[in-house]
């Protein structure tokens, strides 16, 4: 049976050991076994942290990580399919549409939008069937046409959006080398980012929608320059 301290759980499964504490806390994490006066951990913990973690890179706050643990996911089931129905195993390939699938998503929208929606880059015709790049995109379009905004211009403002997130990105994992650096030195510093890639698209999808939707309220109640 594998025993593990809580700082050699922390270096198998890069999470912090504070962290580790934090989720016994807000109960997604099961307390420790003791051994004497130490804390124990098994491969039970370190399966729970990796599904965490998997869980946060798709979104999940922890609130509801706790709720999926709580909905006692069958053995043979997934995690996935408890916060999102319509999840499947194929989910890398769900982009693909055929077309009965692109009209129950564009409703009677279709006619009127399909040609706009190409054109900017939403859809792609791959044969019979239909490829969405981004489906947040996609979504954000059809909600903006709903209320008024051509595809057109909905395709400019997704320009902007991916334009400046791209040059943010970069200034955001340049400061993290750099500071990094201060501790890590070689190919140590890439190897660190790529093992918490995971906990950088969470946090990005944790903050990058609010702050977004709440400078976009800002600079509409700013008066022109």
């Amino acid at each position: 049976m594998d025993r593990y301290s809580r700082l050699q759980l922390a270096e198998l499964s890069g999470v912090a050991a504070r962290t580790i504490r934090y989720y016994h806390s807000v109960g997604v994490l099961p307390r420790p076994g003791r051994a004497g006066k130490e804390a124990v951990y098994g491969s039970e913990h370190l399966e729970r942290l990796r599904a965490i973690t998997a869980m946060q890179a798709r979104g999940l706050r922890l609130d509801a990580i706790r709720e999926v643990f709580e909905a006692e996911v069958p053995a043979d089931g997934d995690w996935r399919e408890v916060f999102d129905p319509r999840y499947s195993a194929e989910a890398d390939t769900r982009t693909i549409l055929d077309d009965e699938a692109l009209t129950e998503l564009l409703g009677d929208r279709r006619p009127e939008i399909l040609d706009d929606l190409l054109a900017a880059g939403y859809l792609e015709r791959i044969g019979e069937r239909w490829r969405v790049p981004e489906p947040a995109m996609l979504t954000g379009a059809l909600i903006l046409y709903d209320v008024g905004t051509d595809i057109a211009l909905s395709g400019v403002l997704r320009k902007l959006i991916r334009t400046h997130l791209a040059t943010l990105a970069d200034e955001m994992i340049r400061v993290i080398r750099e500071a990094s650096g201060a501790e890590y030195s070689g190919e140590g510093v890439d190897l660190d980012l790529d093992r918490f890639r995971d906990r950088f698209r969470a946090a990005a999808r944790e903050v990058g929608g609010v702050t977004l939707v709440e400078e976009i309220e800002r600079a509409v109640r700013e008066p022109r320059r």
